[in-house]
């Protein structure tokens, strides 16, 4: 069996630039021609009070609608990136995270995505140091992720989304570790918890050498369900689109990746373009930018 492979975009390029459903909803299906999108909670804090939440749901549901789009799943963006989360060294900023989370899931179902999840929590670096602290925090992520996965199932999702990160102190962070992390989550969960494997997340400033993100993807098939892309040269986590000025700098190559995922045991993985631009881009730029990335891996699929 061969793998269907899907091309698609997480949103997140659309925050502050074009917010409205109805926006990014047309751009995404008629300017990139695409029909898969990730929902990134840049574009719709789930603790949005009621009724605010419903209403802004259904608007974003009927413009996906209108435009033929499915929306996959939702994901976390920069916003809580940019956080510690559920690996606060705070037990007060901790439950709060995972009442982010709860909210997040509902959010996910009032969509009628398959599945949520994202950057689960970053430990400080006080807590990174202190190896007692360290593995604390860490079985305490793995408790609330299974209570996360029980959320969802009860919800009728398919599976909840765990991403492998670029640093350290936020896990998983290698291959190694994210193996060993998700059969221990997954020895007690109601529906999978899987990886979202990022193509620029295998580099870090404590690696002797960077990893390659296609060895990587190989030896972590088994476990993921869903692939962000971004072309990178191996050193940072870049974000760059696929435009010819940075495939000339950057090591990922599409037709490999697409025939890597193509063995996995999943009968479908979509592929997800997660492109980052400075906040002062141009409309123009974001959106040549996706033009350009669209089309070259158009061409493997």
């Amino acid at each position: 069996m061969t793998t269907k492979v899907i091309l698609g975009t997480n949103n997140g390029f659309a925050a502050k630039n074009w917010p409205e459903p109805g926006k990014w909803a047309r751009l995404i299906a008629q300017d990139l021609g695409l029909r898969s999108v990730q929902f990134s909670f840049d574009l719709l804090d789930p603790v949005l009070p009621e009724p605010g939440r419903s209403s802004i749901c259904k608007e974003i549901v009927k413009a996906c609608d209108e435009f033929g789009l499915n929306l996959h799943s939702t994901f976390t963006g920069l916003i809580i990136y940019s956080q510690n989360h559920l690996a606060h060294p705070d037990p007060i900023l901790r439950s709060q995270a995972f009442v982010w989370f709860q909210a997040a899931l509902e959010v996910t179902t009032k969509l009628g995505a398959r599945a949520c999840g994202g950057h689960i929590g970053a430990m400080s670096a006080t807590d990174y140091a202190d190896p007692g602290r360290r593995a604390f925090i860490r079985e305490s992520l793995v408790e609330y992720v299974r209570k996360l996965a029980g959320i969802a199932a009860s919800l009728g999702q398919d599976y909840f989304i765990w991403e492998l990160m670029p640093h350290p102190r936020e896990i998983p962070h290698t291959p190694e570790e994210a193996i060993d992390l998700l059969e221990e989550v997954n020895d007690s969960t109601p529906v999978p918890v899987v990886l979202c494997f990022d193509l620029g997340h295998c580099n870090s400033f404590e690696f002797t050498q960077p990893g390659d993100p296609h060895r990587w993807l190989e030896k972590l098939l088994p476990w993921v369900k869903l692939v962000h892309l971004q072309q990178t040269d191996g050193q940072a986590d870049h974000h760059w689109p696929f435009t010819p000025e940075y495939n000339r700098l950057g090591i990922i190559n599409p037709e490999r990746m697409v025939e890597i995922v193509k063995s996995s045991p999943f009968p479908e993985v979509p592929l997800f373009l997660e492109l980052g631009h400075a906040f002062d881009a141009s409309d123009e730029e974001i959106i040549n930018d996706h033009r350009c990335s669209v089309d070259l891996w158009m061409k493997y699929l």
